[in-house]
């Protein structure tokens, strides 16, 4: 087995694994922007009809603050940190099954072989060593045209927006009809 052929494949899952995260970040950008424009209509809105006193207003403005936080840390600094390798990443076996389940013409042809590779390395095959170095080219001589990447559409994430811009939209709408809603 050619070094070249296993690191190129294990290239082609690093690179599918990034564009995951960049994915996951994009569209949680996109939720991100949504549920906090949301809070913030329903928080200012609330406060602008309630009129309350300074203890239930200081309630409404630290749960807005502790619940934007919350959602920044699982929407956006969670994939970002993966994406940058903090934290716990996906493994290439569970971007291989990610990627068998698109393209079923590859199933578990991959997970396959990443895991016989993993028993070559480990010394635990039943079978000679040149037979499954044999094999592991030839599985990754098969897979290698395939475009990993291809299992992931960034663009998919555009169907979100129809989420995000009611919201937006009606803050801008507030904004120019009557400011002073949302400033009092």
């Amino acid at each position: 087995m050619s070094p070249d052929n296993y690191t190129i494949l294990i290239a082609k899952l690093d690179e599918f694994i990034r564009k995951f995260y960049r994915n996951r970040l994009m569209r949680g950008g996109i939720f991100f922007i949504t549920l906090l424009t949301l809070f913030f209509l329903i928080v200012t809105l609330t406060e602008y009809f309630g009129r309350f006193e300074t203890g239930v207003r200081a309630v409404i403005f630290y749960s807005f603050i502790a619940l934007s936080g919350l959602i920044l840390w699982r929407l956006i600094l969670t994939p970002l940190f993966r994406l940058m390798k903090i934290g716990k990443v996906i493994s290439h076996e569970e971007a291989a099954s990610i990627i068998g389940r698109h393209f079923p013409e590859i199933g578990d042809k991959l997970l396959n072989t990443l895991q016989l590779k993993n028993l070559q390395d480990k010394g635990q095959a039943e079978y000679p060593a040149e037979l499954i170095r044999a094999s592991i080219d030839q599985k990754i001589e098969k897979l290698r045209p395939i475009p990993f990447n291809l299992a992931i559409n960034i663009r998919q994430n555009l169907r979100y927006l129809r989420y995000a811009l009611p919201p937006v939209v009606i803050v801008i709408l507030i904004l120019i009809l009557s400011p002073r809603v949302i400033t009092e």
